[in-house]
């Protein structure tokens, strides 16, 4: 019994191939998202094409390589703030600083929404000092080996 046809749509970037209800996504590279070097989704797009098939669009990039002063030190850097990709000229290392800044302002906002307790238990393991505050401000009502 011969296998059904395949079903090829093109995408940006490659084909989307549907073979016995399986979705394979071919490259223009001619590589399949399976992994497979000799997947039956390659050949059906080859097939797709010399029957006249409409040709994939190429992968667009939304956002462009460019140099700006660098949000720690500002320094020239190179890369993209959008894609998170960036290297400052004068210190590799402000990148992740920038990332632990932008991180520490999201948990900041996001204790904002939760309750004055919960706020208080999550800030209390946020450094050793405040911690032992916490600690400090809860004494235990038994005994700690109980």
């Amino acid at each position: 019994m011969p296998a059904p046809p395949a079903n090829v749509l093109t995408v940006v970037g490659g084909y989307r191939v549907t073979l016995n209800d399986q979705v394979h996504l071919v490259n223009k590279q001619r590589r399949c998202s399976c992994g497979r070097r000799t997947c039956r989704a390659i050949p059906a797009v080859e097939a797709y094409l010399r029957a006249g098939g409409q040709r994939a669009p190429t992968m667009g990039t939304a956002t462009t390589n460019h140099t700006f002063p660098c949000p720690i030190c500002q320094a020239e850097a190179h890369g993209s703030l959008d894609r998170k990709d960036w290297a400052c000229t004068l210190d590799r290392a402000h990148f992740f600083t920038w990332r632990v800044q932008r991180i520490q302002a999201a948990r900041r906002e996001a204790l904002k929404s939760f309750s004055p307790y919960t706020r208080e238990v999550l800030s209390a393991f946020a450094s050793n000092e405040t911690r032992a505050a916490f600690v400090a401000a809860h004494p235990l009502k038994y005994p700690a080996g109980a």
